[in-house]
């Protein structure tokens, strides 16, 4: 690790010197803040229309960026807990594997896109994401959208998509930055500067963190040795408007990553082994947007890139070495022909390809051509309908089509809103699965759910709950007796998610979510494994004075089933403080697993951090 040690300490000293360049400004100047409600927040990941989320008819779950500061939340996966329908799987250290699944189904069904870009790696068997690399700095806000929704997205949507919006630039210049240190040795630091005006704006944000970790083999049984992680992120977002009505943007993301993980042996589990995987991920996006007849069309074009380097050494040498890349052109015309109707037509190119150099899969390419029709309608100013047709059409398995629909239907007198959607989608076989088994073919899944979301006091307090049901048809799955993938399974996901906003006083507000999730292989009769029923998550905001933020995160896991043992359901609480200095300056805190638990996290046999703190000061005008 000495390799990112090295530029990770060179990167601490130039965000540093950023703070001190910032002090040398902050005096007398303030932060940006602006509080929102359901209807002002428009999103674009449930329809690909601009609609204000009340009006939204599928599941979504919207995490801020004011939310994560003040829970201290440093990656991605650790922002996404608290979601109803969202579980966890890790793989012991900080830095190794992190994976989400949605509502249950296995995780390779989750989708993700940040900015317009997929990230999901292609020369990872399962089109996978790793959650563990993705730092939380320069977010704006996430969108989780659960239930199929290849309509929308295509291939890999089948569990959801989480999409994630990072901050743009805005009018003026500002920045912030911070330093952290704590427990395992770890410290890390964060910069960012943002500034423009109507015509130009950017942002420009870097980090980086290192750490010795713990063992990712769990210490209670017997293994000692630490597992570290270094990682620096570099992250742009540039917006042009040359003209009238024609706008571009840019999008960049690089990320450098190396951690230590340990070895498993049959018949034993997770052990100490001298394990270190590095990766470098780069996303570019271009697009560019064009609006004409008043607003009545707008043309958007868009070229994104994803390229992902990862090589895991075992004992120093080779043991995986892959390549996976991912080039889409997409092209969508946005139509409002009459005031309550808006219609999307859209095409898109999307070349995968995966470079197995060391390991298994081998080099496979796969080419998609894609076309999708949308349509939004809203015949009253209380209900919003939203249907889509998509054609999805690969040179290695063949074409699928998908179709779904959704409502929303808010009743004017109580203000309670109804939601309801169907949706279709499916799961192209990968490059790394089709290198072990060229017959597969997709996945294909349909599922319904439906809602109720009620605000009382004013909207001080909201509570949703909903009902979900979707089946797998052909799962792909790993034969270990003949060794190669095959599609031979089915998979039925049913449950309940209940959510609870409320603003108790001006100084405290709860958020609170359960979810149970009946997930069961109907091939073999046998429930999910590494999925509890139960989850029960709560988090507490207060501000007992207007310098003073306090929040608490408790989250409850209940027992779940790992091969053929049976993980104990588990506690963990997060306690998290911050003190306003002045308008500029701030110091935090906090500490996570206060109780010390010692438990499983989804996986037997690997290790979770016990009791640890971190503190640090932030700087921001």
């Amino acid at each position: 690790m000495a390799r990112n040690q090295n530029i990770a300490r060179k990167l601490f000293s130039i965000i540093t010197v950023m703070m001190a360049a910032l002090c040398a400004q902050l005096s007398g100047w303030t932060a940006h803040a602006q509080a929102v409600s359901d209807a002002d927040i428009v999103i674009v990941t449930g329809t690909r229309f601009p609609t204000p989320l009340d009006q939204v008819g599928r599941s979504v779950s919207i995490v801020t960026a004011d939310e994560i500061a003040i829970r201290q939340q440093r990656y991605l996966y650790e922002a996404l807990q608290s979601v109803p329908g969202v579980h966890l799987t890790g793989t012991g250290s900080v830095g190794s594997l992190a994976t989400i699944s949605l509502r249950g189904l296995p995780s390779k069904q989750t989708l993700v896109v940040q900015d317009g870009i997929v990230l999901n790696n292609p020369s990872s068997f399962g089109n996978g994401f790793n959650f563990a690399n993705f730092d939380t700095t320069d977010i704006e806000r996430i969108e989780i959208l659960r239930g199929a929704q290849s309509t929308l997205y295509g291939s890999d949507a089948i569990g959801g998509v989480i999409n994630i919006i990072t901050k743009d630039g805005r009018d003026g210049f500002g920045g912030s930055a911070y330093i952290e240190g704590g427990s395992f040795d770890t410290a890390r630091g964060a910069a960012s500067l943002y500034g423009g005006d109507q015509q130009f704006s950017g942002r420009l944000s870097i980090s980086a963190v290192t750490t010795n970790g713990f063992s990712s083999a769990d210490e209670a049984n017997g293994n000692t040795e630490d597992d570290g992680f270094d990682n620096i992120t570099l992250s742009s977002k540039l917006r042009f408007v040359p003209v009238k009505n024609f706008t571009f943007e840019v999008v960049a993301r690089y990320q450098d990553s190396e951690n230590e993980f340990d070895g498993f042996s049959f018949g034993v589990g997770p052990v100490d082994g001298d394990e270190i995987g590095q990766t470098e991920e780069l996303s570019l996006a271009g697009f560019a947007t064009h609006t004409m007849l008043d607003g009545a069309l707008e043309n958007r074009l868009s070229i994104t890139y994803l390229r992902i380097d990862q090589v895991n050494l075992t004992n120093g040498a080779p043991s995986f070495d892959a390549v996976g890349t991912r080039v889409a052109y997409e092209y969508q015309a946005t139509i409002k022909p009459i005031e309550p109707i808006a219609i999307i037509v859209g095409a898109e190119l999307d070349d995968q390809e995966s470079v197995v150099t060391v390991g298994f899969g081998g080099n496979q390419k796969i080419r998609t051509i894609s076309g999708y029709g949308l349509i939004q309608a809203k015949p009253f100013p209380f209900m919003t309908i939203n249907a889509g047709i998509r054609h999805d059409d690969t040179d290695t398995f063949g074409a699928e089509t998908s179709f779904s629909v959704s409502s929303a239907i808010e009743i004017p007198q109580t203000g309670t809103i109804f939601r309801g959607s169907y949706a279709e989608g499916f799961r192209a076989p990968t490059a790394g699965e089709l290198g072990f088994n060229a017959n597969l073919f997709a996945e294909f899944s349909d599922g319904l759910d439906v809602s109720i979301e009620q605000g009382f006091l004013d909207g001080r307090f909201k509570l949703q709950a909903t009902y979900f049901d979707q089946k797998i048809d052909d799962l792909i799955a790993f034969d270990l007796a003949a060794f190669t993938f095959v599609n031979v399974q089915e998979f039925s996901s049913r449950g309940v998610e209940v959510s609870a906003n409320a603003q108790i006083a001006d100084w405290l507000s709860v958020f609170a979510a359960y979810t149970y999730v009946d997930a069961v292989n109907l091939s073999t009769t046998l429930a999910a494994g590494n999925q509890p029923k139960h989850r029960f998550n709560i988090e507490l905001d207060l501000r007992p004075t207007p310098r003073l933020s306090l929040s608490a995160g408790i989250n409850v896991n209940g027992s779940e089933i790992d091969g053929a043992k049976t993980l104990d359901s588990f506690t963990v609480v997060t306690l998290r403080a911050a003190y306003e200095i002045n308008d500029s300056f701030e110091v935090f805190t906090r500490v996570g697993n206060v109780l010390d638990a010692d438990y499983q996290d989804n996986n037997f046999g690997y290790g979770t951090a016990p009791i640890s703190a971190f503190g640090g000061v932030r700087a921001h005008f």
